[in-house]
């Protein structure tokens, strides 16, 4: 069976690259993955979808797990190696390591337990303590999924908002734009009357300034031929002017 270190290390290796998780993420489905590795995945896809269990996702989606990535710097900086096979076994006696010490926080082999390095502490069975990690990994990744869910219902409801603001815009658009074509209507049916009104104005104002014109012009014929009349009589001879 496996060590705990490398039960707790397959906990903490990312599925893609199949090595220790480096900026790890959680996707909306609760799995994790390396940040690089997952988008460099969704490049060759067409859909964003999770590359363990298939569910949509989107790199909005992506949470940075910092609990994951801070027990995953504690696990490189106390020293671990990477997962071997030979881990399964102890170094120092060849056994196999079947028993965690929760002092050292070490897995170690049922010689080691009774060495004076190990005096008195207390020891948990490999699996036993694997399944306590396990399960504390999965209490910190409760609260990320609660907060990642709530984004996600704040990001509906801006949605949902935004889609409103569009339909309103389009309507008030398309509002707009009737109530202009009506105004359009109304103020060329208005200039077609209104020069209507002038073109019957000006044609009725010609026609009595011609009246006025041509009784003008008979008085003036009259006057004129008047004037012949008296200019004749002026010019006739004395006598026949006094007859």
């Amino acid at each position: 069976s496996k060590s705990c270190t490398g039960v707790l290390e397959d906990e903490m290796t990312c599925s893609v690259c199949q090595e220790l998780f480096k900026d790890p993420v959680t996707l909306k489905c609760g799995h994790n993955f390396c940040r690089e590795c997952v988008c460099e995945y969704w490049k060759g896809n067409i859909f964003s979808a999770c590359p363990i269990c298939r569910a949509d996702s989107a790199i909005s989606d992506l949470i940075t797990n910092l609990t994951l990535r801070n027990i995953v710097e504690t696990y490189k900086n106390i020293g671990k190696k990477p997962k071997e096979e030979s881990e399964s076994v102890c170094s120092q006696h060849k056994e196999v390591l079947k028993l965690y010490c929760l002092e050292d926080e070490e897995a170690i082999c049922l010689v080691c337990e009774k060495s004076r390095k190990h005096k008195n502490h207390e020891f948990l069975p490999v699996e036993e303590a694997a399944q306590e990690f396990k399960e504390e990994l999965k209490k910190s990744l409760k609260p990320l999924q609660d907060t990642q869910r709530k984004i996600a219902e704040l990001k509906e409801k801006y949605r949902g908002n935004l889609n409103n603001i569009h339909d309103q815009a389009d309507k008030a658009e398309k509002q707009i734009k009737e109530d202009f074509v009506k105004l359009h209507h109304f103020l060329h049916e208005e200039e077609k009357n209104l020069l209507s009104d002038l073109k019957k104005e000006k044609k009725e104002k010609e026609q009595k300034m011609r009246a006025m014109e041509e009784s003008i012009l008979q008085d003036l014929m009259s006057v004129s031929k008047n004037i012949k009349d008296i200019q004749q009589k002026l010019d006739e001879e004395d006598q026949i002017f006094l007859k």
